[in-house]
């Protein structure tokens, strides 16, 4: 049985290292019920159960990590408890002993059970739960719950993955995103990033950085439009007449025919040479087209 004091290796970052402050009293899938001690051993301002703190919950072979999302007191309920309140923990994780060393791991396999005892997270829990130990690693601040433990993510897991920046009006998304994207670049300078920016929050942050494309500088190909769209360009808000579209269906082709000719002529004679290869620019290069 591995004991949590051997999880802390007493470490003394660990303010209440081995001290129970309550017990599970239900389980509910990913999500426990915990009952806090009207007379905890240590001081509470030490431990202040909120919101958004973690806590730890000992089940022998691994300390559960769990974040509290919701604390009550329900007095009816707890008048034959020694518990003076009670709060809802997501489970996010579990600190185990692997290859001799304490690491941590999303999910969870070994679930709690009533009576297990919950326990403080302490510094040294905090770096393992956010340790980040990869060469693509970047830093972009430091953690809420403690401001001495380093934030960080990794470049590579994250841009190979969909992830989201979430929170309420005004809490900080977009300057979250500008430092992240910053450090990001920092680190890989040759890294091309798409912002659809509909508030026009990231062009100025990013200054010379950033290309900022907008309907004064904007070109499209002009392969980008099928026939119809075309003739709805050409043609604007009036509808074309049965002539005219006729005309168009054939001068339309012939001109992209003899265009590409011409361009894909023009262009073997200037090859660019990179990389010890030599590149030919074909006749489906693309060709700006601007829309007026």
């Amino acid at each position: 049985m591995l004991s949590v004091d051997r999880l802390r290796h007493k470490d003394q970052s660990s303010p209440a290292a081995g001290q129970t402050v309550g017990q599970v009293i239900s389980v509910r899938g990913s999500k426990a019920s915990v009952g806090f001690l009207t007379r905890p051993p240590m001081d509470r301002s030490t431990v202040r159960a909120t919101v958004g703190k973690f806590l730890g919950i000992a089940t022998g072979e691994s300390l559960l990590v769990g974040v509290i999302t919701n604390v009550v007191i329900d007095a009816p309920a707890l008048e034959k408890n020694q518990w003076h309140s009670t709060a809802d923990v997501d489970l996010v994780g579990e600190i185990r002993q692997i290859a001799g060393s304490a690491q941590f791991q999303r999910g969870v396999a070994d679930y709690p059970a009533i009576g297990d005892p919950v326990l403080p997270i302490g510094a040294r829990e905090l770096r393992l739960v956010y340790n980040v130990s990869s060469a693509s690693a970047v830093a972009i601040g430091h953690l809420q719950q403690d401001s001495t433990i380093g934030a960080y993510v990794d470049i590579d897991d994250m841009l190979c993955k969909h992830f989201a920046v979430l929170g309420t009006t005004g809490v900080g998304k977009s300057s979250a995103v500008v430092l992240m994207l910053s450090e990001i670049i920092r680190a890989r300078p040759n890294l091309r990033i798409l912002i659809l920016d509909a508030h026009n929050e990231y062009g100025r942050p990013f200054g010379e950085q950033a290309y900022v494309l907008n309907p004064r500088n904007l070109r499209l190909p002009f392969w980008l439009f099928n026939f119809e769209e075309m003739v709805d360009v050409l043609f604007g808000a009036r509808p074309g007449s049965e002539e005219e579209v006729h005309i168009l269906s054939e001068a339309i082709p012939r001109a992209k025919a003899a265009y590409n000719l011409h361009r894909a002529a023009s262009d073997r004679s200037l090859a660019k040479k990179a990389d010890n290869r030599t590149i030919w620019y074909s006749a489906d290069t693309p060709v700006p087209y601007r829309v007026q």
